[in-house]
């Protein structure tokens, strides 16, 4: 239990970076027009915002001070 809550803090932790620094991006796809059985969509690339990045850097380094703190 102790390692996984410690490798979980990791992973969310460099996710969180990752999304922090502005590198994690989602395709967006929106329906621009539609006139009887034609339709015409956009899809445009939006990034994540950074305050979810920061938000998974701060559950992470709370699950590695939990798992590092636990005893066996």
């Amino acid at each position: 239990m102790r390692t996984t809550l410690i490798v979980i803090g990791l992973l969310l932790a460099l996710g969180g970076l990752w999304i922090g620094f502005g590198h994690g991006h989602y395709d967006r796809t929106r329906t621009a027009a539609s006139v009887g059985p034609l339709t015409l969509k956009t899809t445009s690339e939006q990034s994540i915002p950074a305050p979810i990045g920061y938000g998974l850097i701060a559950i992470g380094v709370v699950l590695i001070g939990v798992g590092a703190l636990r005893r066996r």
